[in-house]
């Protein structure tokens, strides 16, 4: 009998620091999960956020604004300033947008994507002035849609 009594507190003690280690094992896979998790950045911060995070995930809530009629491949949302948009292009993940989506508020998820630099014509070049801030020739960022999601207001 006394045999019997100490294997099952043997065997309890076993199960029980077993249970320890698989709840440490638990919480720091649950502490990686969390750090892996998206940025979530608004329209109005996307630009400045994107320059020192590409190829990262990033998480963004807006309006779209523009859905591409040719074929559907990328769309623009905005938040509080209009002002701001962002271009969200379709990938292997999310390959088409529905122009429908116009008006609606989305939740993009994806890849931060440098947009390719058009160069400034020489004529355009020679025309502009000191004050001129070349806007459009300064590097711009695009998402690369893993997952979009329709927001119901």
């Amino acid at each position: 009998m006394r045999k019997i009594t100490l294997l099952a507190a043997l065997v309890i003690t076993l199960v029980s620091i077993n249970s320890v280690f698989a709840q440490d094992d638990l919480k720091t896979k649950q502490s990686a999960a969390v750090a892996q998790q998206a940025a979530i950045v608004t329209p109005e911060s996307f630009q400045d956020f994107a320059e020192a995070n590409v190829g990262k995930e990033v998480e963004i809530k807006g309006m779209v604004v523009h859905v591409c009629r040719h074929g559907g491949k990328k769309l623009f949302i905005i938040g509080e300033d209009p002002e701001m948009r962002v271009k969200i292009n379709a990938s292997d993940k999310v390959s088409v947008f529905e122009p429908e989506l116009e008006g609606s508020t989305i939740d993009v998820v994806g890849v931060i994507e440098p947009i390719e630099e058009e160069p400034v014509p020489e004529e355009e070049k020679a025309t502009q002035d000191a004050d001129h801030s070349n806007y459009y020739h300064k590097p711009q960022y695009a998402i690369s849609c893993r997952s979009i999601r329709t927001i119901d207001e």
